[in-house]
């Protein structure tokens, strides 16, 4: 960072769930790269892509509306954890770091964009932090599939560093006077919740869509460890009644990291037809809507 440059750049970190390598793999891989890259809503044509310093890097995006924006960039620097482009007009001039940070097995991926200008930074920086995190959540999704693809697993996942100690973050999830005010992402709403939270132990949560339609999700806990690890499942609707359909099975961890807890949810389905569907159902927008609305709930009075 220069001295004096602050009016100039925006910057957007994320601690995300998955090795540096397979990170850098999820941009050096144009096929990849292209699955993710922008905000929600946006596809990739990539012309050119030259992955080395000085090559370029030349696209068309396309947005919702079908508006086609032209991309032109120049790597100057690429190393496994680090990758600085140039990014040139016709939209915006900038230089972009992106470094990939080892943190415990994970990566603290980092964007920092240093704009040309200051006011050419003013004019995009309403919108572009949040544009940065829906292409944080799309290389979220992105690299679930890749873990998915090199593991033939049938699991989805999210991981979230909250600043709150794992005592609140569980208890947001067992306190059913707490869990209707998160769990379901909008429009739908969580209705009730009947909690009997111990191994073998019965629930049944209740949303209600935009509609009006009420839908019953019964389950059971497998393994309950308090303030640490939750494991459920759809395969029974109460103990140790199977279900018609069983659909999956739910891990929570809940890893102290000082004052801190390190989330993450696994969801593991039956077949690969049951995690395509819930990939189709929104699992990682819906997760990640939810779990924003339970980091909101636990951090509001740390």
């Amino acid at each position: 960072m220069s001295i004096g440059s602050q009016d100039r750049e925006i910057i957007t970190s994320r601690l995300i769930s998955a090795s540096p390598e397979l990170v850098f793999k999820a941009y050096s891989d144009p096929e990849r790269l292209a699955n993710w890259w922008g905000p929600n809503g946006f596809t990739n044509t990539f012309h050119t892509f030259d992955f080395q310093p000085g090559g370029i890097w030349r696209y068309d995006m396309h947005g919702p509306d079908g508006t086609v924006y032209e991309n032109t960039s120049r790597f100057e620097e690429i190393t496994p954890a680090r990758i600085v482009l140039q990014h040139m007009e016709p939209v915006h001039a900038f230089r972009m770091t992106m470094t990939l940070d080892d943190d415990h097995a994970q990566t603290r991926l980092t964007w920092h964009m240093l704009f040309d200008t200051a006011g050419e930074c003013e004019k995009v920086r309403p919108y572009i932090p949040s544009c940065n995190e829906e292409n944080f959540d799309r290389l979220e999704a992105e690299l679930e599939k890749m873990k998915a693809d090199s593991a033939g697993s049938f699991e989805l996942s999210l991981t979230r560093i909250i600043d709150a100690p794992p005592e609140k973050v569980y208890l947001a999830w067992t306190d059913p006077a707490l869990i209707v005010q998160w769990f379901t992402p909008p429009p739908f709403v969580t209705v009730s919740a009947e909690l009997d939270v111990r191994s073998g132990g019965s629930s049944l949560i209740t949303m209600r869509g935009p509609d009006g339609t009420e839908i019953a999700c019964p389950g059971v806990y497998l393994e309950v460890v308090e303030n640490e690890r939750l494991v459920f499942t759809d395969a029974y609707t109460k103990a140790w009644e199977p279900s018609a359909k069983p659909f999956m099975t739910g891990i929570l961890t809940f890893e102290n990291l000082g004052g801190k807890t390190r989330y993450t949810a696994r969801v593991l389905h039956w077949t690969a037809a049951d995690k395509e569907a819930h990939e189709k159902m929104g699992f990682h927008e819906g997760w990640g809507i939810a779990t924003d609305q339970l980091t909101a709930l636990v951090t509001k009075s740390s």
